[in-house]
């Protein structure tokens, strides 16, 4: 007890006992020290509640709100996890709200865009990003989970499909593919069974989009591929549940996001409705 004195001791204490469980471990302990950092590493019997909103009122303006409300879960989470385990008594946050974001546009490809986009990356040196953005534009992958691909997820039986491992929510998926593109895949990729299909190739994906003169949202750039599938698949008629399996959502509020671009979104409210006689 007598060595939690600071935030960053907190932070520390935190990732030893619990955070480094998590998929995103050094990601998160990393971006929750430099918070601490930020606030010049505060003692922790001086650290409260307004503490943290002062914090918050400087940095508004400099980051948007999301990333504000991305700071608050993660030092909420640290004090959580040592309140849980009785290092400590409160959690100075508990009471403190997010702010209200505004939900982004999802930005997605049309017919056209998608085929000048691959015009432009069948051009790449680095051929990988090719190969990469098809599996995510035929998958609805995030772009490291098809850039982390090794050979034995790429599945001929019972099904052709791809399976994914290590997903951001932790749960294996699979997702049928068509079995031409599944062939041209493991042609052009020569896999070996325990090796990485691909070398890093973002920074090549970026270089194909700004060649074809396409310009994609902030924080979207290869994401723009997920929204992509997502979109057209409900258009051409498939169901949201399916959808939120094939992506992996834990949660059906994440997929119901795209749900406005079915066609018939919302038609069954009126005709299964039950009636009555003689109205």
């Amino acid at each position: 007890m007598t060595s939690l004195v600071r935030l960053s001791d907190a932070v520390r204490l935190w990732y030893k006992v619990h955070g480094h469980t998590l998929k995103d471990a050094k990601y998160r302990f990393m971006r929750t020290l430099a918070i601490a950092d930020r606030m010049d590493d505060p003692l922790l019997t001086e650290f409260s509640a307004r503490t943290f909103a002062d914090y918050r009122a400087d940095r508004a303006g400099k980051v948007s709100n999301a990333t504000l409300n991305h700071e608050l879960r993660y030092l909420r989470a640290v004090f959580s996890e040592l309140v849980r385990l009785q290092y400590l008594t409160e959690n100075p946050l508990a009471q403190v709200r997010q702010f209200a974001v505004t939900e982004t546009e999802l930005a997605y490809l049309d017919k056209f865009q998608i085929e000048t986009l691959f015009a432009s990356l069948s051009q790449a040196k680095n051929q990988h990003a090719y190969w990469v953005a098809r599996i995510c534009l035929s998958t609805g992958a995030r772009w490291i989970e098809a850039e982390s691909l090794k050979a034995h997820q790429l599945v001929q039986k019972p099904k052709p499909g791809i399976r994914y491992v290590n997903t951001k929510n932790g749960k294996n998926r699979f997702v049928p593919v068509d079995p031409v593109f599944l062939a041209e895949l493991r042609m052009a990729t020569r896999p070996d069974k325990d090796k990485k299909l691909f070398k890093s190739c973002r920074s090549a994906f970026r270089y194909a989009v700004t060649r074809a003169g396409l310009e994609f949202p902030e924080q979207q750039m290869t994401h723009i591929l997920r929204h992509t599938y997502a979109s057209h698949f409900l258009m051409n008629g498939g169901d949201l549940f399916v959808l939120q399996r094939v992506l992996g959502h834990s949660d059906i509020k994440t997929t119901m996001r795209y749900s406005h671009f079915s066609p018939d979104y919302l038609d069954q409210a009126a005709h299964l409705a039950p009636t009555v006689k003689g109205c």
